[in-house]
């Protein structure tokens, strides 16, 4: 569950619907037809936006923010839980607007499974158990959590705790291969993997390379901390590919400039294809950061 191509409807002489269309670029969301969006942001009335939804006839409904023709207001109307709440406090933030969240979770601040496995970058195994876990939220439980992975930092807020025996948790991070030893009435969660393509100059400072990879982290509300691979220009130095590799706790790879990128117009068009050699799905597009950094942003 990741929301990344997103659908604008509105009158296109609105100024506020030109502003969203800038912004929601500008951080590196594709802007594709409604039939086939993650999200569809609709400008107008509460009732314009339902109509419009349910004329699309679609299988799977998709989150649905309406933000008021004026702009003072943001409201998701359908999966709040399921990302609406968050995509939609940063539109909120962004327009200065007021977010009216109306979900049970939202209004007693509850950090619902769908937006803890989003956070951390992870995929249920068994994801019928989800129900589980948010109707233990629901009645002011704590869940528990099993790590198997040592090396995974994890986001946790005061509704989620680390606890050191599977038997003892609600939820268990594993290796799809390695669901079989663990009780099957538990959440099985798999980590899915991280991929930064990014682009810089030899003479960019490893601080504002970091400073990048953070707010286009922030920008699609993954945990700062979840990268697993960066993928830099043949041309960086060591003490840079160390510095990033320390702070992130990532695996730094160079890429070969004559088989990848040569320049940044060169990156601007080809992070698709570098992530898909890497067997990775594009969820951010390349997006210029401080100083002319270029950052890309894929999951696998």
């Amino acid at each position: 569950m990741f929301i990344s191509e997103i659908a604008i409807v509105g009158n296109e002489r609105n100024n506020i619907t030109k502003n969203i269309h800038e912004v929601v670029t500008e951080l590196g969301y594709r802007i594709v037809s409604p039939i086939i969006a993650d999200v569809i942001i609709a400008i107008g009335s509460a009732e314009f936006a339902i109509k419009y939804v349910k004329g699309l006839k679609r299988r799977r409904k998709p989150v649905l923010i309406l933000i008021s023709e004026d702009g003072s207001y943001v409201i998701p109307l359908l999966k709040e839980e399921k990302g609406g709440s968050m995509l939609g406090g940063l539109i909120s933030d962004l327009l200065g607007a007021e977010l009216v969240l109306t979900s049970y979770s939202s209004q007693n601040a509850l950090y619902t499974i769908d937006e803890f496995i989003w956070t951390n970058a992870l995929k249920a195994i068994n994801p019928r158990k989800k129900k589980i876990i948010n109707d233990k939220l629901g009645q002011g439980e704590n869940i528990s959590i099993f790590n198997e992975n040592k090396c995974l930092e994890l986001k946790l807020d005061e509704s989620y705790k680390a606890v050191k025996n599977p038997d003892d948790a609600d939820i268990i991070i594993t290796k799809r291969n390695e669901k079989n030893k663990f009780d099957g009435g538990k959440l099985l969660l798999e980590p899915r993997e991280v991929l930064f393509p990014i682009w810089f100059t030899a003479s960019t400072p490893a601080e504002t390379i970091v400073y990048s990879i953070f707010t286009t982290m922030k920008s699609i509300f993954l945990f700062e901390k979840r990268v697993d691979k960066i993928f830099v220009p043949s041309f960086a130095k060591q003490e840079v590919i160390a510095q990033l590799a320390s702070v992130l706790r990532s695996n730094v790879c160079k890429l070969d400039v004559e088989s990848y990128v040569a320049n940044e117009k060169d990156y601007m068009t080809i992070c698709e294809e570098i992530l898909r050699r890497k067997g990775g799905k594009v969820l951010l597009n390349p997006t210029k950061r401080a100083m002319g950094v270029i950052t890309c942003l894929g999951i696998r």
